[in-house]
C-alpha cells in the first residue's frame, strides 16, 4: 500500500532561538520529513531569520499538534507534532539536515519524494525539528508547515 503521507502546521513568536514545529517518531515507526513551508504572516518589515532542521534525541514540550493524514482513508498518524514550544527539545549536536537564511517578506519551501525525506529513528522522543537560530531583531509571528510519510 506504500507510505501514508500527514501533515502539521505549527507557528511561534519568533524572539528568540526557539522551536516553532517538531515531528517526534514512536518506536514503531521512522517517520519521512519531505516537506516544509515557512514564512512569516506578519507586517512585512526587513528582519531575518537564520533556520535549521536539525534532530533531536528528546522532544521538548510544545502545544500537541495532531498530524493530518493527507488521504482520509489512512489511519491515524504515529508520530507526534508539536508547535509552540515552551521548553526546547534535545538537539543532537551536528545533526543539521537542512540550513536556510530567510527574510521576514519571503517564503521557503522544502521538498523532494516522501521516499528520500529526512528520517527520524523509530525511537520514541527522537524527531525532527524546525528552529531559528538566529533572528535580526522584532518578534514576527512565523508559520511552518511539515508533511511526513510513514
Amino acid at each position: 500500500m506504500g507510505l501514508k503521507r500527514y501533515s502539521e502546521n505549527g507557528d511561534q513568536n519568533a524572539t528568540g532561538t526557539m522551536s516553532i514545529l517538531g515531528l517526534t517518531s514512536a518506536a514503531t515507526i521512522r517517520p519521512h520529513l519531505f516537506h516544509i513551508t515557512f514564512g512569516s504572516d506578519a507586517t512585512p518589515a526587513d528582519q531575518a531569520f537564520d533556520m535549521v532542521v536539525q534532530r533531536y534525541t528528546a522532544a521538548g514540550t510544545a502545544t500537541s499538534v495532531t498530524p493530518t493524514p493527507q488521504d482520509p482513508a489512512n489511519p491515524a498518524a504515529l508520530s507526534a507534532a508539536g508547535s509552540n514550544h515552551t521548553a526546547e527539545p534535545t538537539y543532537t549536536s551536528g545533526l543539521i539536515m537542512l540550513a536556510f537564511p530567510i527574510n521576514q517578506q519571503g517564503t521557503f519551501v522544502w521538498q523532494t519524494d516522501p521516499e528520500y525525506g529526512f528520517v527520524a529513528p523509530a525511537t520514541a522522543a527522537n524527531g525532527l525539528g524546525l528552529y531559528f537560530r538566529t533572528i535580526s531583531g522584532g518578534t514576527a509571528n512565523c508559520r511552518a508547515t511539515f508533511m511526513h510519510a510513514e
